[in-house]
């Protein structure tokens, strides 16, 4: 079975590589689990979602869902983007039950990978009105993706990507498929 997943900070070309690989690997794409669940609970952006800790549980348990019930996928975001926006969003807080039984969720389904692709952050995010496009969060967040990786040993598994242009991206994939 073929898992891959696309990880790294918004705004780096995750969907935009996860669209264009499927299609070529004629692989389903599982979208952002986030951003779907947010709209669908009718709600703009995640940050006006009352019960943030429900929410994040959710795309986590939803990730697991699709990815256990596809077999073979490409992925635009993981449970290692579930792990690291929990961290991310909770920076101020102080680690707990929940934090540790949602590390060891995520982390556990990242072991089933076959391929992680880390997209680095080359140019600032454009503004969809959904993600934060602050240089800042997208460099803490592209911190704890890569640190997140070595925690974890994912590091054989992923390759981190060279290439800028899309197409030269792809190419590059493709290649190390």
């Amino acid at each position: 079975m073929k898992k891959i997943v696309i990880t790294g900070a918004s705004g780096v070309g995750k969907t935009t590589l996860a669209s264009l690989l499927a299609k070529e690997l004629n692989l389903p794409v599982i979208p952002e689990i986030a951003r779907d669940l947010c709209a669908q609970m009718g709600y703009k952006r995640i940050g006006d979602i009352p019960d943030q800790e429900k929410f994040k549980r959710e795309v986590l348990k939803r990730q697991i869902e699709i990815e256990d019930k596809l077999g073979s996928f490409i992925s635009d975001r993981s449970t290692i983007d579930c792990w690291v926006l929990w961290q991310r969003w909770n920076i101020c807080t102080a680690m707990t039950h929940d934090s540790e039984q949602y590390y060891n969720q995520a982390k556990q389904q990242s072991e089933k990978y076959m391929r992680i692709i880390y997209v680095p952050p080359r140019l600032p995010p454009e503004d969809d009105e959904f993600r934060w496009t602050d240089l800042d969060y997208q460099k803490q967040v592209d911190r704890l993706v890569r640190m997140t990786l070595y925690d974890w040993q994912l590091l054989e598994k992923t390759h981190f990507v060279e290439s800028v242009e899309i197409n030269s991206r792809l190419n590059e994939i493709l290649t190390l498929l």
